[in-house]
């Protein structure tokens, strides 16, 4: 499936406060190191996505958070970024946090705490996709699992457009994999969702997945990006640019890639600006 013109993006997802933790190396287990610094900010795959969305597309967040300054603090920055967050619930309890060392290579180790991410329910999902009627939707799998199944199931049953970013990877039902159009996956979600080894090649994990799902694409680091369809399989470079922080580059990819799809971009097209975009911002500073 290709979108139809422009329209609305629908994340469903996620809105968590970043606790991040700048140090030389990560520390092994049961080690001590010493941090650089630590910094607060707005995050959730769902958040994430929808602020990359909302640069490029008419963008809402169906998602919950706490009553805290926390939910305080995230709404405001999704409202400057110019998501819609009619549709954020605001919950008794503490909103989501995700705490997030990063080293001096760029890599990144998160723990999440999800917190009133817990309390999105299917009703509240339908409620608000029956009321903006996206163009495409977008979730990930940081929501309880009925909020998946209610995202895919109102997507099928309206004929629209459903991505899919499984992250983190957990056991995924196959009639929801099968309506993911496309499949967002790094090597190692492809090769969870695939059930082959870790380091197989690109294209054959990409034929795996085209046998589950719609259609795919694998985002592969500083590497490359596949994007696999009926009928076709592309590689794409990654530019070369200098690494600061790899937090979030997925959720760029993602956010771009729907966002692009909703305005009547064809799936490589939109995967290549979505590229661009990610390495955009794995080289900026935050």
């Amino acid at each position: 499936m290709e979108a139809t013109g422009s329209g609305v993006v629908a994340v469903v997802g996620t809105l968590n406060l970043d606790l991040v933790v700048i140090l030389a190396r990560r520390p092994a287990v049961g080690e001590t190191v010493l941090g650089r610094s630590l910094t607060e900010r707005p995050g959730g795959k769902g958040a994430n996505q929808a602020r990359a969305a909302a640069a490029v597309a008419s963008t809402a967040l169906v998602g919950a958070t706490g009553t805290d300054s926390a939910g305080d603090r995230m709404v405001s920055d999704l409202v400057d970024a110019g998501v819609d967050v009619t549709y954020v619930r605001r919950v008794s309890g503490t909103s989501g946090h995700a705490v997030i060392e990063v080293d001096d290579d760029g890599d990144n180790s998160i723990i999440v705490i999800t917190g009133a991410n817990s309390q999105l329910t299917p009703d509240d999902v339908g409620a608000a996709l029956d009321a903006l009627r996206p163009a495409v939707v977008i979730t990930q799998l940081e929501s309880p699992t009925e909020v998946t199944a209610a995202t895919a199931k109102w997507c099928h049953d309206n004929e629209i457009r459903f991505v899919l970013n499984p992250s983190p990877t957990a056991p995924v039902d196959p009639s929801i994999l099968a309506e993911a159009d496309p499949l967002i996956v790094n090597q190692i979600e492809a090769a969870y969702y695939a059930d082959l080894p870790n380091d197989a090649e690109p294209s054959e994990l990409a034929r795996k997945l085209l046998t589950i799902s719609g259609s795919v694409i694998i985002t592969r680091g500083g590497d490359d990006v596949v994007v696999a369809g009926s009928g076709s399989l592309d590689i794409l470079d990654v530019p070369q640019v200098d690494v600061v922080d790899t937090t979030g580059a997925g959720d760029v990819f993602a956010g771009t890639l729907v966002a692009h799809l909703a305005n009547g971009t064809m799936l490589l097209d939109a995967a290549r600006a979505a590229n661009r975009a990610s390495a955009d911002h794995v080289s900026t500073s935050r």
